[in-house]
């Protein structure tokens, strides 16, 4: 996936962190057969009763995708040719950075990405309103993800 790609993408990402805001906000960036992408916001459920024993955190401080609409989504994508190539998730008032609990998920306990090829898109929502982004993909020569800064859309409800 390369960044560009994603510059249609980040107002509704922006928009999904914003209406989540102050929890954290999560989804996946699917692409199509033909190569186009799209953004499927999924339900953060960390805190939650259904989260038992997944997680010790609050939707504030972390996230957990409800797996049933994650796995409708993942299915959706490939029967009809697409793919997983991006996980997408918020930060409330931290920034965004690719904390250590995001690379221990992202590498699923072992060395190596528990999922080849997808990318990781971190958003700054600060006050309800998102400031940054940052996409981190894995360099296999390098063992380790590269982080590159996206530019961030102003939303219509954004004040100056």
């Amino acid at each position: 996936m390369q960044s560009s790609d994603l510059a249609p993408l980040l107002p509704a990402i922006a928009l999904e962190c914003q209406l989540r805001y102050p929890a954290e906000a999560c989804g996946l960036i699917l692409s199509s057969a033909s190569g186009g992408l799209r953004f499927a916001a999924i339900p953060n459920i960390a805190g939650t009763s259904a989260a038992s024993g997944t997680s010790s955190r609050t939707g504030r401080d972390g996230y957990v995708m409800d797996g049933p609409r994650l796995l409708a989504e993942l299915e959706q994508a490939e029967s009809t040719g697409g793919a997983l190539v991006g996980i997408a998730h918020s930060h409330p008032d931290v920034g965004a950075y690719f904390s250590r609990e995001d690379r221990e998920m992202a590498l699923g306990g072992g060395l190596e990405p528990l999922w080849p090829g997808v990318d990781y898109l971190v958003v700054s929502c600060r006050a309800g309103r998102t400031d940054d982004a940052r996409l981190y993909r894995w360099d296999p020569t390098r063992g380790d993800f590269l982080e590159e800064i996206l530019p961030m859309p102003r939303l219509a409800n954004d004040e100056s």
